[in-house]
């Protein structure tokens, strides 16, 4: 049965990653429901889209999330109508991605595959919001099939050639170290490839109650990122825990000047997984906490040198709002491994 998909209306917004698709797949397999999960490959051009967006088609017409505002349903359709699992390229002219929302025509390569294909353990992490990875072949007849693996090591499913699944597994334990590595097509014996990092929104904690730190969570939400504000009146080992959860995709911002509760933190952070840690203040609050960084909690100068701090961006910033907005720069910049140049004076790729 051939899924019916319905185009975007023109100022709808209607995007859901992977993660927020999974609850649904998941009850799609439990009824034995068939479905289709559409996703990007390659992606050049559109004026900056969300890489991790996707679309998912049951058979019956349910659906949910969106690819390029509507301009690659015809695409996605007549491929999930094989049942099969294909790559399909689809292409867009400028005058019709105005009329889809989109900033710009480009081109896109799409992945579309029965919801089957995954490893019920990639959709049962992504429904936890637990980060996975999901390696999935692109070619021969056994396209679409798929691993999952999560960051603790454990993995579901088989790419068939056992020397295949272990790159597949290489790239994926490499992508949960470097987490602006979202995804990335690894050439093997079978073909090619491709190996995605799914995880949950950033979460950004911060310690100290402010005006700023209300000007930061609304940033945030902009951005689809979580954020927690602890007051530094709170008991240190519950500061100490709060930053140990943090993962490489998370960020923490000391706002506080109360140096035994920031650096408390800010240690737990710099050991532990956290992929930013920042700290508000002037140069001399920012060696103070250096030297008690080292004297009382004996880190070392190279762990030191990974604060960013004071925070922010060099934007000129005056008002709470503008300074959430460069620290939050300075956030994306970091996570993604950019030194936050301007567009204009690079000659690279300007999406990612």
């Amino acid at each position: 049965m051939r899924p019916q998909l319905v185009s975007r209306e023109r100022g709808q917004t209607l995007i859901m990653i992977m993660i927020d698709i999974a609850t649904h797949a998941l009850r799609w397999g439990a009824a034995d429901t068939p479905g289709t999960v559409a996703r990007f490959v390659d992606l050049q051009g559109f004026g900056g889209r969300r890489s991790n967006e996707a679309v998912a088609i049951a058979a019956d017409g349910e659906r949910f999330g969106s690819l390029l505002g509507g301009a690659a349903d015809d695409a996605i359709a007549v491929a999930a109508a094989t049942g099969r699992a294909s790559v399909v390229t689809v292409s867009v002219a400028d005058n019709d991605a105005v009329g889809c929302g989109l900033a710009c025509g480009g081109r896109a390569e799409i992945l579309v595959q029965p919801t089957s294909d995954i490893a019920s353990l990639g959709w049962t992490a992504m429904a936890r919001r637990e980060p996975v990875v999901v390696a999935t072949l692109l070619a021969g007849e056994h396209c679409g099939r798929s691993i999952a693996i999560t960051a603790d090591g454990t993995l579901d499913g088989s790419l068939g050639d056992p020397s295949v699944t272990l790159e597949a597994v290489r790239a994926a334990q490499a992508m949960f170290t470097r987490p602006k590595d979202l995804s990335r097509t690894v050439m093997t014996d079978a073909g090619p490839v491709f190996v995605s990092l799914i995880r949950p929104a950033t979460r950004v904690l911060i310690i100290g109650e402010a005006t700023l730190a209300d000007a930061m969570a609304a940033q945030g939400a902009l951005l689809g990122w979580s954020t927690t504000i602890l007051s530094d009146s709170m008991p240190n080992s519950e500061l100490v825990d709060a930053a140990t959860a943090l993962g490489v995709g998370d960020a923490l911002v000391a706002l506080s000047h109360d140096l035994p509760a920031s650096c408390a933190t800010m240690a737990a952070a710099l050991l532990g997984r956290c992929g930013y840690v920042g700290g508000l203040g002037s140069r001399h609050t920012q060696t103070a906490r250096a030297i008690r960084l080292a004297e009382v909690h004996s880190l070392d100068e190279q762990l030191i040198a990974q604060i960013h701090g004071p925070v922010g961006l060099d934007l000129g910033s005056r008002t709470p709002e503008e300074t959430a907005l460069a620290i939050a720069a300075e956030i994306v910049a970091a996570l993604s491994g950019r030194t936050a140049a301007s567009l204009g004076a690079g000659s690279g790729p300007i999406n990612g």
